[in-house]
């Protein structure tokens, strides 16, 4: 069905009716350079891949998500050969090659009751997925408790722009997961 502003949407994916205020205010943050590599964790019918292809330096748009419905919509928004559809668990999800930038605004229910949890699985996932100077641009509602994970996984995050509602957060240089060490005795049996 046609939906907002000429996008294709389908009846119960995220924001049918009408463009996201939260992506829209992440679209706007955006800086001019995003990198060539870039992936749209939890991309729903494609409205910031959009935006995001809209920057000639990107050479690869990597749109990860899970819902079948809202993924068959994206394909028919966002036509640019650059961009690569992944059905799949953007929690779970991994890319070919770790990309420069992540762009999300994360789920944080499940039906109707807040699952922050959600979200920070979300950041975890964005970390393993960029670079070692790679950056998160993500927006969320504004009384979600975000910091902490970004701490965790981040050197370093700000809140960038935002609203009574929403913060648009950047953090930068992810933190790859601890692996334990090995001792001599360890790696010689």
């Amino acid at each position: 069905a046609e939906g907002p502003e000429g996008f294709v949407t389908a009846p119960g994916t995220f924001s049918a009716d009408g463009i996201d205020p939260a992506s829209a205010l992440l679209a706007e943050a955006l800086p001019r350079a995003l990198g060539h590599h870039v992936i749209d964790l939890g991309a729903a019918w494609g409205f910031l891949s959009a935006h995001i292809l809209r920057h000639a330096e990107v050479t690869q748009l990597d749109l990860v998500e899970a819902d079948h419905a809202a993924l068959a919509c994206a394909r028919q928004n966002v036509t640019d050969p650059r961009a690569l559809f992944h059905w799949a668990d953007a929690t779970a999800w991994k890319p070919g090659t770790r990309a420069d930038a992540v762009v999300m605004n994360p789920p944080f229910h499940t039906g109707r009751k807040a699952q922050p949890d959600l979200g920070r699985a979300f950041i975890r996932t964005a970390a393993a997925c960029l670079k070692p100077r790679g950056t998160l641009w993500m927006v969320a509602n504004r009384h979600l408790p975000y910091e902490a994970q970004l701490d965790e996984s981040f050197a370093t995050h700000e809140e960038i722009a935002g609203t009574g509602r929403f913060k648009v957060l950047r953090a930068t240089a992810p933190r790859q997961p601890k692996t334990p060490r090995l001792t001599r005795r360890d790696r010689l049996g």
